[in-house]
């Protein structure tokens, strides 16, 4: 590795101080681990102290060429409450990739956090080091991606020699999506209910939310529910001078968040992530027997929207949506969390719920 490599933990507080000097978002710098809103964001979240660590990072002559994300956050264990570590992305440059650098900061990373680490979604590209690792697999379930429309950028970057007929795939992509939304618009009967968009959560609506999230394994709070909605984390712009490895910027990104009622009373809680053309879904709480009604709401909020690709999670959900809906693709994914040994905790039959680990 070279001597210019500088390999190094951010805690919340060197992150405070980093914003304060701009030290990673300069003009001069195109690559960067999250944006400024992300970085402030991160700074709100109660549960992350001083000196806990958010990340670990590798620059090279002012380049970063490796990146691992850490979220801290809270768990349930035998010795009762104990701070764990989320590690949800890691990165390492091309140049660097059959280096000893991506084995080493991952190392770095669990002697930072005492291995208290969580892996929310083992990565094809991670699966073999982690084999060699005191990790435990758990909570298996299956991740959709849906497809409700067509682009014709998309088509034209898998088939180019079409260019000659972008005009008349911009008509059948129109078309198709039009005639897509339609008859999935007239699936839902949403006719007997009312929707009220928060951006913030009232000590009210989070009685209903606390009850359909005890069981969680991570557990929630009033406060912690405002932080992961927090719109303040997303920029919304056309361009800009950097690539984020945590994507928070682009020309589209909000969080979209509502209850819906029926017969003047709280049914369901949804919150979804809107990203360019994705609607990502991350709370969807309910009672069975109004799960029907809460599925053709989200179905007519990912309508209104205009989004093309819905994911989903919430493998139940997942199922609902595939028998219901008319689409023209899915996509069916096996995911696996991981958890380290020294967690203490029996995690064979814990799950991670959709909302669990979830700062997208």
């Amino acid at each position: 590795m070279s001597r210019n490599l500088n390999i190094k933990k951010l805690t919340k507080k060197q992150l405070e101080e980093a914003l304060e000097q701009n030290l990673y978002w300069g003009d001069d710098i195109s690559l960067v681990p999250f944006s400024k809103s992300k970085a402030r964001w991160l700074l709100k979240n109660e549960r992350i102290k001083n000196d806990d660590v958010c990340a670990i990072l590798s620059i090279e002559n002012k380049n970063l060429v490796s990146f691992i994300f850490l979220i801290p956050d809270w768990i349930h264990t035998n010795n009762g409450m104990t701070k764990i570590f989320w590690s949800n992305r890691w990165w390492v440059h091309e140049k660097y990739k059959n280096s000893i650098l991506s084995t080493y900061t991952q190392n770095f990373s669990l002697e930072s956090t005492k291995n208290q680490v969580i892996i929310k979604f083992i990565g094809d590209d991670t699966i073999e080091y982690y084999k060699k690792q005191p990790f435990t697999k758990f909570s298996k379930k299956t991740r959709y991606i849906f497809v409700f429309g067509l682009e014709e950028q998309q088509i034209l970057s898998r088939l180019s020699f079409l260019k000659f007929l972008t005009p008349l795939l911009k008509l059948i992509s129109k078309s198709s999506n039009f005639l897509i939304t339609k008859i999935n618009a007239n699936k839902t009967a949403t006719k007997e209910l009312q929707y009220k968009s928060v951006n913030v959560i009232n000590d009210d609506e989070w009685h209903f939310i606390e009850k359909h999230t005890l069981n969680d394994l991570i557990p929630k709070s009033k406060n912690y529910i405002n932080w992961q909605i927090d719109n303040s984390q997303y920029t919304n712009t056309k361009s800009t001078p950097y690539r984020c490895l945590v994507t928070s910027i682009s020309r589209r990104i909000y969080n979209v968040n509502f209850f819906v009622i029926r017969n003047n009373e709280i049914i369901g809680f949804i919150s979804s992530l809107v990203r360019d053309n994705e609607y990502i879904t991350r709370y969807f709480l309910c009672d069975i027997e109004n799960y029907n009604f809460c599925l053709d709401a989200l179905m007519e909020n990912f309508i209104k929207t205009q989004c093309i690709y819905l994911l989903v999670e919430d493998e139940g959900l997942g199922k609902k949506i595939n028998n219901k809906f008319i689409k023209i693709y899915k996509n069916l994914k096996e995911q696996i969390s991981l958890a380290h040994n020294d967690i203490d905790i029996d995690f064979k039959n814990k799950k991670v719920c959709q909302q669990d680990g979830h700062f997208a």
